[in-house]
């Protein structure tokens, strides 16, 4: 498993190696080309695949039938993946995790599952950070935050001044470096 962090331009090919490579990875993020890149080589497969599948069945019945069980079995492969890559477009557009699974359940609620297909659609089709907001909260991600897909290592620290001990007199106050991970250090 492979985390997946697409930006800029994507190519069909890389579009095609991210979503193989990240079948299990929904972390990351996935642009717009990615994204639909990969929708079509599964569209394709699946057509192709079919019409195959169907071409055997009507001459060779046997070699047919073994043909379409792999082809349902490579369809277990694809559904896994696809929603992979749904969360890391997701993520791109900026929602946050929780949101994300808590959409991907009511998708599966008889009556909400055709309003949330659409809106899963219209989703797909916008710019990455599109929902990314001023201020962080439980939906998006904020501006004003690190962004959670960047490891916290690249993160800058935030310098702070300390306020000197209550024992010690000084004139001067120690700069503390906070770091994104919960470190501190004073320097002096």
């Amino acid at each position: 498993m492979r985390r997946i962090e697409e930006r800029g331009e994507v190519t069909f090919g890389q579009a095609i190696k991210d979503y193989i490579q990240g079948w299990v990875s929904y972390g990351g993020r996935s642009t717009r080309a990615g994204y639909w890149w990969a929708q079509l080589a599964v569209v394709l497969y699946f057509v192709i695949g079919s019409l195959l599948s169907l071409a055997l069945m009507t001459t060779v019945h046997v070699l047919g039938i073994i043909v379409f069980c792999l082809f349902g079995l490579s369809a277990i492969f694809l559904g896994i993946a696809s929603t992979g890559l749904i969360f890391r477009r997701y993520r791109d557009v900026g929602f946050k995790t929780v949101p994300i699974i808590i959409w991907e359940i009511c998708a599966f609620i008889p009556g909400l599952n055709g309003i949330i297909g659409i809106a899963s659609f219209v989703f797909t089709l916008l710019p990455t950070d599109q929902f990314v907001a001023e201020k962080e909260n439980w939906l998006v991600r904020g501006k004003d935050t690190v962004d959670e897909t960047q490891p916290t290592a690249a993160a800058q620290p935030q310098l702070t001044r300390a306020a000197p001990a209550a024992t010690t007199v000084s004139t001067s106050l120690p700069t503390v470096v906070f770091y994104p991970d919960g470190r501190e250090q004073e320097i002096k």
